[in-house]
């Protein structure tokens, strides 16, 4: 999981932990469609964004588009990490500005809600062992009215995402068998149940 700190980094919601990232971007991609939700741009200290998908114009470089594939921007993202299951948005994108294209990037808020205040803005989590899950439709996307864009932290952001993804959550089931996954409800809680995503897709 790398960081990301694009977007809105005004006071009181600037985290001296992203001074120490060398690509922030002043706004993420999403930012014009923001105006109808009553902020600016997305803070990565207070909104739990997921940065998914890869544009660009470079010889060989790889490109995916979420929407080709029915996820609409701003909607809602579940992340599994740290044995924690966190709620998050498609809040970004990648561009061609890198060596190379990247999957997996995080707002600071969501990667610190998986793994505590060591990640900052160029010291992410290594491992190869966080899923993300998005999910295609209109009933993922929370809208001006569904969640608490002027949250004043991360998690009052995050649980107000709770009632769409603990819906969303509920429809995913393991196909060669017929179960439901059974997730927790509250964030950042301890997985408490065995998650089985075979035949999935993901």
């Amino acid at each position: 999981m790398d960081i990301d700190c694009d977007g809105d980094s005004t006071a009181p919601f600037n985290d001296t932990r992203c001074k120490s990232s060398l690509d922030t971007q002043s706004q993420t991609s999403f930012r014009e469609e923001l105006a109808p939700y009553g902020i600016t741009d997305l803070n990565a200290n207070i909104h739990t964004y997921v940065v998914f998908g890869n544009t660009g114009s470079k010889p060989g470089w790889p490109t995916f588009d979420p929407a080709a594939h029915g996820i609409k921007p701003l909607s809602v993202m579940a992340v599994v990490c740290g044995q924690r299951l966190v709620y998050g948005i498609w809040g970004d994108t990648n561009g061609d500005d890198g060596k190379k294209a990247m999957v997996g990037e995080a707002s600071i808020s969501l990667a610190t809600a998986c793994y505590g205040d060591s990640v900052d803005g160029d010291q992410g989590h290594d491992e190869n062992d966080v899923l993300y899950l998005a999910f295609p439709g209109e009933a993922a996307v929370p809208g001006p009215d569904g969640a608490a864009w002027n949250a004043s932290d991360p998690l009052e952001f995050e649980r107000s995402l709770e009632p769409i993804g603990d819906m969303l959550v509920s429809g995913i089931g393991d196909v060669s068998s017929g179960r439901r996954a059974r997730l927790p409800h509250a964030a950042g809680r301890l997985l408490v149940a065995a998650v089985t995503l075979a035949g999935l897709g993901v």
